[in-house]
């Protein structure tokens, strides 16, 4: 059974994800969720627009336990098709992946993923992986070369959307990211990667490594 800390305002989940591992209070598979944050952050720096009760803002985590351990990338795209077959299966959205760690829908962004490894004597200690996923409509202000965004609220019929349970959508996403983490820890990386290119915007490559 996996840990879960549920917390109101924070950060980042990844770095309150970081701070339980160094304070022990993380001692398997877990998953950090919070209400807002203060501190989000996507790839390459850029922040990630965080509103209260706007959306979903999660961190899986993952301890290897001695296991060798696929690049981060790797993970990123497991976690794609992970938060498709979830969204899909949830709220009925047709979201496509954008290279490597971006989920769109209509050529906007609903989300992102941030891959992090956690590092202690030379050896990975922990995987942890943040997603954040806009819900509602909100003010997102968005960072010097950011796509422009959307949310669920705005790609979902309205019936729909009023019976959508976020619960539910976060429970799912929890799962799926671990079965997914489990499939690469597990060295099933052709099937990963077949699988993100299922769904990945048609025309669209991974850049080379």
């Amino acid at each position: 059974m996996m840990q879960a800390f549920a917390l109101d305002t924070v950060d980042s989940t990844n770095e309150e994800a970081k701070r339980l591992i160094r304070r022990g209070e993380l001692r398997g598979s877990a998953y950090v969720l919070a209400r807002e944050q203060t501190s989000g952050r996507g790839s390459r720096g850029r922040s990630w627009a965080s509103p209260r009760d706007a959306g979903i803002y999660l961190s899986v985590v993952e301890l290897p336990d001695g296991k060798a351990i696929a690049p981060t990338a790797v993970f990123t795209l497991a976690t794609g098709v992970a938060c498709v077959e979830a969204l899909i299966e949830t709220a009925g959205a047709a979201v496509q992946l954008k290279p490597v760690n971006d989920l769109y829908v209509d050529g906007r962004k609903l989300g992102g993923i941030l891959t992090e490894t956690l590092l202690r004597g030379g050896k990975v200690e922990a995987l942890i992986t943040g997603v954040g996923i806009n819900v509602h409509r909100a003010d997102r202000d968005v960072s010097a070369g950011g796509a422009e965004p959307i949310c669920l609220a705005e790609v979902i019929p309205p019936d729909r959307f009023a019976q959508l349970d976020i619960s539910t959508l976060t429970a799912a996403l929890v799962a799926r990211i671990h079965r997914w983490n489990a499939m690469v820890f597990g060295k099933r990386l052709d099937e990963v990667r077949r699988a993100w290119d299922r769904h990945k915007i048609p025309g669209t490559v991974l850049p080379k490594s």
